[in-house]
């Protein structure tokens, strides 16, 4: 299947509907009603295995229509989500006061990412054969050793202080 890009989806509206299509972004708003769920997303490209790549400036947002309920407590507002389906037609509304034509996605398939942990691993740079425990510790006064304090401070491992 060739799937339709969202810019151009974006500036051919009428002539993609119906397309399969394969989106994501960063959810803006969730809206349930009893003919289902309307998620407004900010749209980022897509990497190669269909992640959001959050970046500084997105080319719009886009409407995907879900049947059925969804909770907002889940797909809150902030998470990256990828969604795939068949293109509608476009809805006209506004955000804030900015009237805005939403490209729709009337959704079969979707995935709601986990939040990114932040990397936290140090590595040591001093010298290999000084860096364990037991080759470091009777060396310290003559090779000192760079050490991480609580306050992210570094101290030389010669220091008495």
């Amino acid at each position: 299947d060739n799937l339709v890009t969202y810019s151009t989806a974006l500036d051919n509206p009428t002539q993609v509907a119906g397309s399969p299509a394969r989106w994501g972004g960063v959810i803006a708003e969730v809206s349930n009603s009893d003919n289902g769920t309307v998620i407004e997303v900010v749209n980022y490209q897509l990497n190669s295995y269909g992640r959001p790549v959050v970046a500084d400036n997105s080319d719009g947002r886009f409407r995907a229509i879900i049947d059925g309920f969804v909770d907002p407590m889940v797909y809150e507002k902030g998470r990256s989500v990828t969604f795939s389906g068949t293109i509608g037609e476009p809805v006209e509304d506004k955000i804030d006061e900015y009237r805005y034509l939403f490209p729709t996605l009337n959704v079969t398939g979707r995935y709601l990412w986990k939040e990114r942990q932040q990397n936290t691993a140090e590595v040591d740079y001093s010298s290999l054969w000084y860096r364990h425990y037991w080759y470091s510790q009777p060396y310290r006064v003559y090779y000192p050793v760079p050490v991480r304090t609580n306050g992210g401070s570094q101290k030389s491992g010669g220091d008495n202080n």
